[in-house]
């Protein structure tokens, strides 16, 4: 596991309607490899904002399609 600051952060974020897709940068012994998370972001009653893995019926075309264009960028 890389130990630097710059592994912390994202290498991209891509946004489908309320879908969230952050790629991740990882590097091994046989070279970099990415990995996705997806979330959807809300805000609570007073206003702060989370990010929730919980997808609705709707949810699943949007997450489709990110997955789609992160297909086409990162393999």
């Amino acid at each position: 596991m890389a130990t630097n600051q710059q592994s912390k952060r994202p290498a991209t974020t891509l946004r489908c309607g309320n879908i969230k897709a952050t790629i991740w940068k990882n590097v091994s012994e046989k070279g970099p490899f990415f990995a996705t998370t997806f979330s959807r972001p809300f805000k609570d009653q007073p206003g702060a904002w989370h990010n929730g893995t919980s997808f609705g019926l709707n949810d699943g075309d949007r997450r489709s399609s990110a997955n789609y264009v992160r297909r086409l960028f990162y393999g």
